[in-house]
């Protein structure tokens, strides 16, 4: 049975549901809501998160120890039903553990637990991944989903706004070919801000390298209001929206980990970004919303 939990402060108030961990709601005290609002004609997701693989597998499949196992795009996570771990005031920690039905295409033995933590006007969100094997050796990618609402303001348009990243610097652009990274066409792009246009997505995210913490700004010159993403130590940062479908939505995802290269051999220990955890060790993840 699917539980939706709480969690406010003075600033923020977030909903959280069991089914995947997933932000459904962010409010703050003027009741302004910053999360998009799942819409199954467009994209039926509101802030999933991505284990154990981000983005798509190219056949949807990997070999490991000479088995095959087939996955879907982002992963299992998503579609799981997670269970409280602890929960107080300001804080909420989900539980998520291996089991029968994920050993079959997914054969580690893990924990991940999801934790969201609210200070003042930021959301602040770590995912903790555990390899419980005592002897075998685990490859993952974790990755956010947030599903921001824009126009966050009445009386704005999409259009009204733009993305700006921080601190100014080149960043490398990773190219997309049918959901899978070409970096033979990876590209040192000066100036990344932009501003919002549905179109600015036909060729699916933008999606860029990350050497140091960034910050990912949906601001309008219209009002003081802004949405801030700090990347802290992702590896990479997805910016996507629905396209050819229109959705008064922005994606701005934090990733430790990417989708498959098209020249992959499908071996899980060779994928491009992946994670490697010892036995017994663990692995952080986290990142950073502020509603200012």
């Amino acid at each position: 049975m699917m539980e939706t939990y709480t969690v406010q402060n003075d600033f923020l108030k977030i909903q959280v549901k069991s089914a995947g961990a997933e932000i459904i709601s962010i409010q703050d005290q003027a009741q302004n809501e910053y999360i998009r609002q799942a819409d199954p004609e467009i994209w039926n997701r509101h802030a999933p998160v991505l284990f154990p693989i981000v983005g798509r597998l190219k056949g949807d499949h990997y070999y490991y120890n000479d088995q095959k196992f087939e996955m879907s795009q982002h992963g299992f996570a998503r579609d799981r039903d997670f269970s409280l771990a602890s929960q107080n005031d300001n804080k909420l920690v989900l539980e998520l553990n291996d089991d029968e039905e994920t050993l079959s295409i997914y054969p580690f033995h893990f924990k991940l637990q999801i934790i969201y933590q609210l200070v003042k006007d930021t959301l602040q969100i770590s995912y903790i991944v555990e390899n419980k094997d005592t002897a075998e050796k685990m490859y993952f990618a974790i990755g956010a989903h947030p599903g921001f609402s824009v126009p966050f303001v009445k009386g704005l348009q999409y259009s009204d706004f733009k993305i700006e990243l921080d601190p100014k610097e080149t960043r490398s652009r990773i190219a997309l070919k049918d959901s899978n990274i070409d970096l033979s066409q990876e590209q040192r792009v000066e100036d990344q801000d932009f501003t919002l246009t549905h179109d600015a997505f036909v060729d699916d995210a933008i999606i860029y390298s990350l050497s140091q913490p960034s910050v990912i700004t949906i601001k309008s010159d219209l009002t003081d209001k802004k949405i801030q993403l700090d990347t802290r130590n992702a590896k990479f940062v997805g910016i996507w929206s629905q396209y050819p479908e229109k959705g008064d939505f922005v994606c701005i995802e934090p990733w430790w980990g990417i989708a498959d290269k098209i020249d992959t051999d499908h071996q899980l220990v060779n994928k491009y970004g992946i994670n490697t955890l010892d036995p017994e060790q663990t692995f952080e993840a986290y990142y950073s919303i502020s509603f200012k």
